[in-house]
């Protein structure tokens, strides 16, 4: 996770760089800024909370419904 967190400060500090180079306004700074905390505080939330939180899980909820309408349609033919 340390990792993730230098990596992410890297692109942080480049998007920073990028910024003040092109006289960026300061509501873009803000927006660019806390998107980037967002998705670092999410992939941080995420790995904490990795055994309950299971995306094969969501994906199943998601597409069995379309997964049993496209089984029971060969069935029929």
């Amino acid at each position: 996770m340390i990792i993730v967190a230098i990596l992410f400060g890297i692109i942080l500090a480049n998007d920073w760089h990028y910024m003040k180079q092109k006289n960026r306004k300061k509501r873009t700074k803000w927006i660019v800024m806390g998107c980037s905390l967002f998705l670092f505080l999410s992939f941080e939330a995420l790995y904490y909370f990795r055994d309950v939180f299971q995306f094969a899980k969501f994906v199943e909820f998601v597409f069995q419904p379309v997964e049993k309408l496209i089984v029971w349609r060969g069935e029929n033919e």
